[in-house]
């Protein structure tokens, strides 16, 4: 069932200026700018320590953002929502994650960013920029931050599972930066790709399936 009563609006306006934002940062970093070097050392200097502990989780976690375990993740919540018969939702999540992780496959060769020098506490290759792992991760879990918010009615459950979702590319991003994988403006740039998708992924939605039905409603 659609929220109906309070579904998110069109978000085409964000997801221009997203658009823009995105291009910018990946001028900066294609033509190496001091202030993302400034950028990158500022917050690996907060960030990266030698903890044991810390280690360990970072290489951990990382995994849940591996492209392997997001495509899987993503197949299981495409059939789930195929199963329940919403399958305008099931297509804009395959849409939204296709068009993320392809048009960084792009990104990634067209900009030839090469990884961080620093010894690789994980197994890495490719370019750097954007982290896919931040694409893949915040693509996701703002597909799920979406459904959630259209199709869990408790308030309490939906703050709660927004959180959760929030969490997790945030931490896959903060992840990536302590093994030494990418360069922070790697998993920014890349936290800004997946958000940029869907929020043009829901307009399209929206335009297309949610308002219709609204309207159709309304005419009822």
């Amino acid at each position: 069932m659609i929220n109906t009563k309070n579904p998110p609006r069109d978000t085409l306006i964000p997801g221009a200026i997203f658009v823009v934002i995105y291009a910018a940062w990946a001028f900066l970093v294609s033509s190496s700018s001091q202030f993302i070097h400034s950028f990158d050392n500022a917050v690996i200097s907060m960030v990266c320590n030698t903890n044991p502990a810390n280690v360990a989780f970072a290489k951990t976690f990382t995994n849940l953002g591996n492209t392997s375990v997001i495509t899987i993740e993503t197949i299981i919540l495409f059939i789930i929502l195929i199963v329940f018969k919403q399958y305008a939702y099931a297509f804009f999540t395959a849409g939204v994650m296709i068009c993320a992780n392809g048009y960084n496959w792009i990104i990634k060769h067209a900009v030839q960013r090469h990884r961080p020098l620093a010894h690789h506490l994980v197994y890495a290759d490719g370019y750097s920029f954007p982290s896919g792992h931040s694409v893949g991760s915040a693509a996701l879990f703002g597909v799920l931050i979406i459904l959630t918010i259209l199709l869990v009615r408790s308030k309490f459950w939906k703050t709660l599972l927004i959180i959760i979702w929030a969490l997790f590319p945030l931490m896959i991003g903060y992840t990536r930066i302590f093994v030494h994988v990418h360069y922070p403006s790697d998993v920014f740039g890349g936290w800004i790709e997946g958000i940029t998708f869907v929020l043009l992924g829901y307009s399209f939605l929206y335009h297309f399936y949610i308002e219709p039905k609204m309207m159709d409603r309304k005419r009822k």
